[in-house]
């Protein structure tokens, strides 16, 4: 059970994660201005890595839910699903897949969602 004190300490160091990952974007964007290019950025799609940042809350709280129960359940999967959503897109953009041959890959995701149903107990 969170104390105050650690939940003051888990919003802190979620403010300030949060707050260090817009200052490395500003000063990547800085860094290209001045024309010093990192390597990541030689990629054309290196902006879907962006995309990724959404999949965060949804692995955090499935990770959470398995370190409380300690086993990989229903909940943790349905934390899971929509982290897995955001990663193919991403992966989509980042290695220019064609959408036109991957698309039954939403159709299997779909599949997945369905067994897991929306009955589930909301985590903890």
């Amino acid at each position: 059970m969170d104390t105050p004190e650690t939940k003051y300490r888990h919003r802190y160091w979620g403010g300030a994660g949060m707050g260090l990952i817009v200052i490395a974007i500003g000063v990547v964007f800085l860094l290209q201005n001045f024309g010093i290019v990192l390597p990541f950025m030689a990629y054309r799609n290196w902006w879907a890595l962006f995309i990724l940042i959404g999949a965060v809350p949804s692995l955090t709280q499935a990770l959470n839910r398995f370190r409380t129960q300690g086993r990989f359940d229903g909940v943790v999967l349905a934390a899971l699903l929509p982290a897995v959503a955001i990663i193919m897109v991403a992966l989509f953009f980042l290695l220019e897949l064609n959408w036109g041959k991957w698309w039954p890959l939403f159709v299997v995701y779909g599949g997945l969602w369905m067994m897991v149903g929306r009955d589930r107990p909301a985590p903890p």
